[in-house]
C-alpha cells in the first residue's frame, strides 16, 4: 500500500509539540508493515535548511496556484534516512525557509498552509506518486482533503484521505474573504467550508475526510462528550 503522511513538523527534523512526536513514531511504523510504501512530507522551513545534518536533493520545481497567485514550489529529497520511509521537503523561500523563529503564529499562517496543502498535492503528482492513502494532521493540512475532492481527483481517482485531529483547540480560522482570495474552491464548497460567517479549514477537513481519527481513544470521547 502507498501511504503519503502530510504534516506541518515532524521530529527529528522540526517540532513544537506532541504532534511532532507522532509524525516520527508513525511513518516508521507504516514502514515496518510488510508491502507498505510510505513518504513523509514536510515544510522546509529555514531550522531545517540551515540544520547541516539534513542532505537534501532537488528532486523538481514548479509553481502552485493560490488564489490569483503563482507560487514557487520546490521538492526537496532528504538524503540518508535508512527505515523505508521517504522524507521530502516543500521549499519556499515566501512561506517557511527564509522566516526565523516559531514555526506558527505568523499572522499569514492561513495562507501559508493552504499553499503547503495544495503543494502537497501538486508534488504527489509531479513525482508520480498516486498514494492509495492520504493521511493528514490538524488545521494546517485540513485543506488537502478539501482540494482532493474539490480539484484533485482526475489526477488521484482512486486514493482515499484520512484526517487525524490532534489538537482541536486550533481549527484554522480565517476570513470569509479568504475563500475567493486564497483558497478559490468550486463555489459549491463554500457550504462546507463556512462556520458562523467564516472559514473553518477543520470542519472542511471533517466533512471531505473519507475518514477521521483522533490521536487516541480518549481523546475521541473528549471530543465526541464534551
Amino acid at each position: 500500500m502507498k501511504i503519503a503522511v502530510l504534516a506541518s513538523e515532524g521530529a527529528p527534523y522540526i517540532k513544537s509539540g506532541g504532534l511532532g512526536d507522532v509524525m516520527e513514531a508513525l511513518p516508521s511504523a507504516l514502514a515496518r508493515i510488510k508491502g507498505n510504501d510510505v513518504v513523509l512530507i514536510l515544510p522546509y522551513y529555514k531550522k531545517i535548511k540551515e540544520n547541516p545534518k539534513y542532505q537534501v536533493e532537488l528532486v523538481t520545481q514548479f509553481h502552485t496556484t493560490l488564489g490569483w497567485r503563482q507560487q514557487y514550489t520546490g521538492v526537496l529529497k532528504l538524503l540518508g534516512r535508512d527505515d523505508g520511509v521517504q522524507v521530502y521537503f516543500i521549499d519556499n523561500d515566501y512561506y517557511f525557509g527564509a522566516r526565523p523563529g516559531a514555526i506558527y503564529g505568523d499572522i499569514d499562517d492561513g495562507e501559508r498552509f493552504a499553499f503547503y496543502s495544495r503543494a502537497c498535492l501538486d508534488s504527489l503528482a509531479a513525482l508520480n506518486y498516486i498514494p492509495d492513502v492520504i493521511q493528514c494532521n490538524d488545521w494546517q493540512t485540513a485543506l488537502v482533503p478539501v482540494y482532493l475532492n474539490a480539484m484533485y481527483r482526475q489526477m488521484f481517482p482512486e486514493t482515499r484521505c484520512m484526517y487525524t485531529i490532534h489538537n482541536i483547540e486550533y481549527q484554522g480560522w480565517a476570513h470569509g474573504n479568504f475563500f475567493d482570495d486564497v483558497l478559490a474552491l468550486p463555489w459549491d464548497w463554500r457550504g462546507r467550508m463556512d462556520m458562523n460567517g467564516s472559514v473553518n479549514m477543520m470542519k472542511g477537513a471533517i466533512e471531505a475526510a473519507d475518514l477521521v481519527t483522533t490521536v487516541s481513544e480518549t481523546y475521541a470521547r473528549e471530543l465526541m462528550y464534551p
